[in-house]
């Protein structure tokens, strides 16, 4: 036997509520970790529907990669106004440009960070996250030898970009 329709509308109702919430939690972190500027809020929103904004702005891109972007989030569902979608284009070209991101912190770097920045795969990175939590902080690149499944001669080429910060 199924629930009244207004004990189920209830249930739908509570349930809406715990995912807005939810989705306003990951939204005001997202908010701080960017830099602020015109285009962010709308960024964070739009983008954060379906992603985290982060994981976008990582690309680094030109004004021209960042409008194919956009276009194919709107050819896969992204739904903003026009006004909206020129907003996240400018604020993404001004503070998410090509220019090249300075070296990476071993010791900080998030899975996308060291996935972006290093060109590594996802179980690469998830394998740094992992013994660097297990083991500490990175001393040096000789560190890095000791990770099982990490192909270290991808991070030798890339040497320079890497950083041993606390």
């Amino acid at each position: 036997m199924s629930p009244p329709s207004c004990l189920r509308n209830q249930k739908q109702l509570r349930f809406a509520l715990r995912v807005g919430l939810g989705l306003t939690v990951l939204t005001e972190a997202a908010k701080a970790d960017l830099p602020d500027g015109f285009g962010k809020t709308t960024t964070v929103q739009v983008c954060g529907k379906c992603h985290s904004p982060e994981r976008a702005t990582s690309l680094h891109q030109s004004d021209s990669e960042w409008e194919e972007t956009i276009t194919k989030m709107v050819k896969l569902g992204a739904r903003a106004s026009d006004d909206d979608f020129d907003a996240i284009l400018v604020y993404l070209t001004q503070h998410f440009g090509p220019e090249k991101p300075g070296p990476i912190n071993i010791n900080k770097a998030t899975a996308v960070d060291l996935q972006t920045t290093l060109l590594l795969r996802r179980s690469q990175a998830m394998a740094i996250l992992q013994y660097r939590s297990q083991h500490g902080d990175f001393k040096s690149i000789d560190d890095l030898r000791n990770i099982p499944g990490l192909d270290f001669s991808k991070i030798e080429t890339k040497k320079a970009r890497i950083a041993f910060l606390k």
